[in-house]
């Protein structure tokens, strides 16, 4: 796996890493998947609370349990959940440090793959990257790997359409419930109208979420309610939680509060109404455009704002892990 550079450079790029045939299906009935042999786990789940995370933040030759170590001790939480990226057409083979320190930590992994658009019919490529596919999550499974999954995370028209988008996730789709939860992950910068064209609909999935950061919230006037919908009684996780996804804009304190305040409200009433929750994950990071870290917490160049940050994120892990 790759270092992430920035919060898109993590998500373009990369070699393929695949092998063989088909993969596996598994059976739909009254439009709702039955779980196979090889069943994913529950829902509604327990909920987490932890961080997109990388090592980039941190000093020279620091370790991921010791980045671990750092973001809990900074935080003072526990890092429940972690958002990993693999690039287009990478399907890990072998079980690096992070997955593995993931495994020994108990955490849970929110995993994007991004697999190539099938064809109509399935091109020799997509039959190749969906049994590299499933041989990756066999892998991860056996290796006693907690995780949901996502494919093309933040999909959006410059990746693929609609259509093409819906067509992707029948293929691939099976595939990852045979070992894993397969949940859609929109940008929330992208909008409604793009959230719920590339939806591929409640049948087809096991929950929701969406990465939200400040300006979503405060200049564009995006809410979690407006996404609610899309999922119906099914989880509804926030897999990036962050200031700011752009250099040119970082909000006051008081905007971070409200932003803050809105996920924590919507999650706790979600909760309080009997709907599931999922996952939220920080990023700590840099924004799109910039190095300067806006979203880092747990570092060598903490954001302006991190103090306020810490607070509020550890009010969101205390209503929805229950555990602060």
């Amino acid at each position: 796996m790759t270092s992430q550079i920035g919060r898109r450079a993590a998500l373009i790029g990369g070699a393929a890493l695949v092998s063989g045939a088909l993969g596996v299906g598994s059976l739909v009935t009254g439009g709702r998947r039955v779980a196979a042999a090889m069943a994913i786990q529950p829902l509604p789940r327990p909920r987490r609370v932890g961080a997109t995370f990388d090592l980039f933040p941190f000093p020279a030759g620091t370790t991921w349990s010791q980045a671990v170590d750092i973001w809990n001790r900074t935080t003072g939480t526990t890092m429940q959940c972690w958002k990993v990226y693999f690039k287009d057409g990478v399907f890990p083979t072998s079980i690096d440090d992070q997955i593995q320190t993931i495994i020994n930590r108990g955490i849970e992994a929110l995993i994007s793959f991004k697999p190539v658009k099938p064809g109509s019919p399935p091109s020799l490529q997509a039959e190749v990257e969906r049994q590299a596919l499933h041989n990756t999550l066999q892998m991860f499974k056996g290796a006693g790997l907690m995780a949901q999954v996502c494919l093309w995370q933040e999909i959006r028209p410059a990746d693929m359409n609609p259509t093409e988008y819906h067509q992707l996730v029948r293929f691939y789709g099976p595939t990852v419930q045979n070992f894993y939860p397969l949940i859609y992950d929109v940008g929330g910068y992208l909008g409604p109208a793009n959230w719920q064209a590339y939806d591929p609909g409640q049948a087809q999935l096991d929950g929701y979420a969406i990465d939200f950061y400040g300006g979503d919230f405060i200049n564009k006037g995006y809410t979690l309610d407006m996404f609610a919908p899309l999922a119906g009684d099914l989880p509804i996780g926030v897999w990036e939680v962050g200031n700011t996804a752009f250099a040119g804009f970082m909000p006051t304190p008081d905007q971070l509060k409200a932003f803050m305040d809105h996920i924590k409200n919507f999650l706790t009433k979600r909760l309080a109404s009997g709907l599931p929750v999922g996952d939220v994950a920080w990023f700590n990071g840099p924004s799109d455009a910039s190095e300067s870290g806006q979203n880092e917490i747990a570092g060598t160049n903490p954001n302006p704002l991190a103090p306020e940050d810490i607070t509020l994120y550890d009010q969101i892990y205390t209503a929805i892990d229950n555990v602060g």
